[in-house]
């Protein structure tokens, strides 16, 4: 029987059909004896070597038998005399590992945790181990979902990551929303959509105040390729934007027949006709007949300013859309103007948003145009009005208890205004202050307004309901 010894410890290379048979020196332990019945086998029996253990080699032909107790003594010589020449112990010393892509900037992930790192970067001072790697860009995909090697000793080891995209880009209408399959991406024409499956999407734009044709094309998408959508795909429609009208109105609690516009007003606005987004009301407060107003005494100064403003000399006065009314109390005529103005196109719509959780009630009024429009010489009003204010007993002689949207408070510094260019909202962010009702009893309101002729555009408020087809028609 011809004796072969395989190292036993847990990692080892493997060295096959030699000639000669190659004695490792390993520890006494970590070596196994086996026999074959074959001496003729021993030519293919497998000697493995541990990575990093030295090795030196004694020849033994492979027909010749060798006791097993002679095999044995030259193994513990080799290793007496391996130990008094001072081997060397394996090295352990660390490497570095240098992370590249195209195109640069991907995170860098080492064994399943982000490094911090992006690309190019190298990281040095690592253990000899082995090690998986891959990286990430947003919208881009790699080449290779991950490489692992094994970093050796002192090593500079290098990875490349190729990157690629699949999407699409869309350069035309300028500042039109992006949507994937009905899906908003949160992009903004001119921009490139990637990350995508290939496959069908269907593309569609969206932009406030616009139409926007037609309402979805279908994109073939392809792996590792930018799909162009040609310019004119889409095309933005002229469209007319609802108009929203402002009533102003000024009363006082000991005008006789004041009562009888807040009842006109109350009327028309119960039509659905009339709703929030077509028509507005605010009512300010003069000082006339009864000085001592309370409605009018609590922003005496503001409510002095606008009426100043229209030169208001007796009450009750109304004002649509800034142009006043031959007769306040005529409800017929009331309507008709309003319905006349409800005609006009502004070219532009008013957004309102109003927190009132607290008495300091930021505000925040948005001007978006359909088209370039032209604003010079016109301010924007901002103010806030209560519901409803119920006093009882009247306040005043003319017996009313029941009041409709009272003026409370105007920012005292009006915007002013330039040209609004299609598809560049202008916002503007403001604060009022409140009183001491329920935050439900308030609403705020804005209104662009020419500073000399005092003719209304657009208004809007936080009552409004959100921009909607129905208020844009072609």
């Amino acid at each position: 029987m011809i004796p072969t010894f395989v190292p036993t410890g847990p990692e080892y290379r493997s060295i096959q059909n030699l000639p000669l048979f190659q004695i490792v020196t390993y520890t006494w332990y970590d070596i196994g004896i086996e026999t074959f019945p074959d001496p003729t086998s021993a030519r293919s029996n497998r000697v493995s070597l541990e990575k990093g253990v030295s090795v030196r080699s004694m020849d033994f032909h492979a027909s010749r038998m060798i006791r097993p107790a002679v095999m044995m003594a030259i193994i513990l010589t080799g290793m007496l005399f391996l130990v008094s020449c001072g081997a060397e112990a394996p090295t352990t010393e660390p490497g570095n590992i240098k992370i590249t892509s195209e195109p640069e900037g991907a995170a860098i992930f080492l064994n399943g945790e982000y490094t911090g790192f992006i690309t190019p970067h190298t990281m040095t001072g690592l253990d000899p181990a082995i090690y998986t790697v891959w990286v990430e860009l947003a919208e881009f995909i790699p080449d290779r979902d991950s490489v692992s090697f094994f970093l050796e000793p002192l090593d500079n080891h290098t990875e490349h990551f190729k990157l690629s995209q699949t999407g699409f880009s869309i350069n035309s209408p300028a500042g039109a929303r992006i949507l994937v399959d009905q899906d908003d991406t949160g992009k903004i024409v001119p921009a490139t959509v990637a990350g995508l499956e290939p496959g069908t999407v269907n593309v569609s734009l969206e932009m406030d105040g616009f139409l926007i044709v037609p309402a979805q094309y279908a994109v073939t998408i392809e792996e590792n390729v930018i799909t162009i959508i040609p310019d004119d795909v889409f095309t933005v429609e002229i469209s007319t934007v609802q108009k929203t009208v402002i009533l102003e109105g000024f009363a006082n609690v000991s005008c006789i027949p004041c009562p009888q516009l807040t009842d006109n007003l109350v009327a028309m606005a119960a039509k659905p006709e009339f709703s929030s987004d077509r028509i507005l009301y605010i009512e300010f407060s003069v000082s006339w007949p009864e000085l001592g107003d309370p409605f009018f005494l609590a922003n005496a100064q503001e409510n002095a300013d606008r009426y100043d403003k229209y030169q208001v000399l007796g009450a009750p006065d109304l004002y649509v859309d800034g142009v006043k009314q031959a007769d306040a109390l005529d409800a017929d005529d009331m309507e008709s103007a309003v319905l006349s103005a409800l005609e006009s196109d502004p070219g532009f719509l008013i957004e309102v948003t109003a927190d009132f959780t607290n008495a300091i009630v930021p505000v925040t009024v948005t001007l978006d145009a359909l088209r370039n429009t032209d604003l010079t010489d016109h301010v924007l009003f901002v103010a806030i009005y209560e519901k409803v204010i119920v006093i009882d007993p009247a306040p005043g002689l003319n017996g009313q208890t029941e009041f409709h949207h009272v003026f409370r408070d105007r920012v005292d510094t009006l915007p002013t205004l330039g040209t609004l260019v299609a598809g560049d909202p202008q916002q503007f962010d403001l604060t009022l202050q409140r009183g001491s009702a329920s935050p439900d009893n308030y609403v705020a309101i804005a209104f662009v307004q020419h500073d000399v002729s005092h003719a209304i555009l657009q208004a809007g408020s936080s009552m409004a309901p959100e921009t909607s087809p129905e208020r844009i028609t072609r």
